[in-house]
């Protein structure tokens, strides 16, 4: 018995020098017997017939055009856009695991059949065929492969987790992983870049302002945009020493999945270097902290031509972005050796994974200049030693 790789299910058998075919969608399923070969008109529909669940081995029914094959992609498409999960998020990233899902599923199973994914039943997806997919789009585009890698575990979350039609070990996707080089966009400002930025742009302007919010509350555009004086508190709070400290801090939630759980809380205290930033704005009718020219909130999206123009007045380099500072922020804390707890809470990361990462470059520096000082320190041991050795001969 051999199975045939392009047509998931069926498989071959050779009895008295003659091939013959079938398909068979599990080991409890009846034997569906396939007319001809692959490629015939006849194989081809009663395949088709065979793996919509309406073929038998001595009635071919034709399918219902639309019909949802069961236990099939599609229909798991249709449940997981029913479940709370799905609903829960914002209607961005819906909309962008929906393309990359519409994708997969008008996909062929093989190129040169009319067979597409969306027709298959789930478990008919093993390792081998499901990496084939994403070393496919891999060679194109290394960060499209991984998003249409996590698409396509939604749709085997709900065939194993919510209809339980596959079991957790025969998930194909367990062996599979698409890393994607560490993105170079947005990177976090040098001291040297700060400092000229500062030069060029003193405290009172927008570009400063916005600048200080930036880089010392560590949050997105859109918190920065929308930060609020009303933001600002006084709370007394007590220290883990038992000490009391009363500290200024701006309470706000982050936008960032704000229609799904309200935005994460934040509590981010004002550091001496924000406060001087702040002291000269006028406070006296509230609304956003960061204002233009004519005394009105800059638009989230506005914030990232400003930071372009801004910098580009300083004469810095492209590519040194308002996000760029929420990043320096990050950074700024690894290498003050702040825990990795501390900076996610700090940033309102909703995992280690980004907060890891400047943990991780912090301790390579450290690791970098123990190394550097072990050199010298090991140099100038040799040194020492060929010094007392020429004094002993001068002496001789």
């Amino acid at each position: 018995m051999a199975k045939l790789p392009d047509y998931p299910g069926a498989s071959s058998r050779v009895v008295n020098g003659k091939t013959y075919y079938r398909f068979r969608a599990n080991r409890n399923a009846p034997q569906i017997t396939l007319p001809g070969k692959p490629g015939d008109a006849a194989f081809e529909e009663a395949y088709r017939q065979a793996v919509a669940g309406t073929g038998k081995a001595a009635d071919v029914i034709a399918m219902r055009p639309g019909r949802i094959v069961p236990r099939s992609f599609a229909a798991a498409q249709l449940r997981l856009e029913t479940t709370m999960e799905w609903l829960d998020y914002d209607p961005q990233t819906q909309k962008k695991n929906a393309a990359l899902i519409e994708r997969f599923m008008n996909m062929r199973v093989d190129p040169e059949r009319a067979l597409k994914w969306r027709d298959v039943p789930v478990e008919y997806l093993d390792a081998d065929r499901l990496r084939a997919i994403i070393e496919g789009i891999f060679s194109k585009n290394r960060t499209v492969a991984k998003h249409m890698l996590v698409a396509i575990k939604k749709l085997l979350w709900v065939s194993i987790e919510v209809e339980k039609w596959i079991k957790p070990q025969d998930d194909p996707s367990l062996s599979i992983r698409v890393r994607v080089p560490k993105s170079k966009k947005n990177p976090a400002w040098p001291i040297a870049i700060r400092e000229q930025f500062e030069a060029r742009h003193p405290i009172g302007t927008a570009a400063r302002t916005c600048y200080a919010l930036g880089f010392w509350l560590g949050n997105r555009r859109g918190d920065i945009a929308d930060l609020l004086w009303d933001e600002l508190v006084t709370e007394e709070i007590e220290l883990f020493d038992g000490s009391l400290v009363m500290i200024d801090a701006f309470d706000f939630r982050q936008k960032k999945n704000s229609n799904r759980h309200g935005g994460r809380e934040m509590f981010i205290p004002v550091v001496d270097k924000l406060a001087e930033a702040l002291a000269p704005l006028d406070r006296s009718n509230g609304g956003t902290v960061l204002k233009n020219g004519y005394g009105e909130p800059f638009s989230e999206k506005s914030l990232t031509g400003m930071m372009a123009h801004w910098t580009k007045q300083a004469d810095i380099p492209a590519g040194y972005t308002l996000h760029g500072l929420r990043r320096t922020f990050g950074t700024y804390l690894a290498e003050c050796n702040i825990q990795a707890r501390m900076i996610m809470e700090a940033m309102g990361h909703s995992s280690m994974t980004v907060t890891d990462d400047y943990v991780r470059d912090a301790n390579k520096k450290r690791m970098a200049v123990d190394i550097a000082r072990a050199i010298n320190a090991r140099e100038e041991k040799r040194d020492q030693m060929k010094r007392r050795a020429n004094l002993r001969i001068v002496s001789g």
